[in-house]
């Protein structure tokens, strides 16, 4: 009896190695800047005018996405050198950011992003899992947000 159940264990350890082992693990470490972002709920692009990069390396990512023509003072000036109302502008349109950065990890078709900072204090701390796919050069990512609404963030590798 022993025996029998001890040549069923070694086999089903060696099962479960060539299963889990045997798996390839997509490598997405590289740079990789914005394409789109779509609402699939609506099929509206989100601002295509904003510029991202995605970097992941070394089981740690850095993400960030920002409008490329958001105001610029003149040599010299601070903001509060401006009038309150134009500093009202003037930072509402540099808060149009998006960044965080911390350790990742790949689960199966799930990439798993451990937000150590953010831009916004309430996702310090946050986990968001997140299915994806590879397409060629393009990792496409989807997420779903609280009012109910489905993305498709999609990244182009440049190296």
């Amino acid at each position: 009896m022993m025996p029998r159940f001890c040549l069923t264990t070694i086999l089903l350890c060696i099962t479960q190695s060539i299963l889990l082992f045997g798996q390839e693990i997509p490598d997405l470490e590289g740079v990789y800047e914005r394409v789109s972002l779509i609402n699939l709920n609506t099929g509206q692009a989100l601002d295509p005018t904003q510029r991202g990069l995605l970097m992941m390396a070394h089981g740690y990512y850095s993400m960030m996405t920002i409008k490329p023509d958001r105001p610029v003072l003149e040599q010299g000036k601070r903001p509060e050198d401006l009038p309150k109302d134009d500093q009202i502008t003037f930072f509402q349109e540099w808060l149009k950011l998006n960044a965080h950065t911390g350790p990742y990890e790949v689960e199966g078709d799930t990439l798993i992003w451990h937000r150590d900072l953010s831009e916004n204090p309430r996702e310090v701390g946050t986990v968001s899992r997140l299915p994806y796919q590879l397409r060629n050069n393009l990792l496409v990512i989807h997420f779903n947000l609280s009012n109910g609404s489905r993305w498709e963030w999609t990244w182009r590798k440049i190296r």
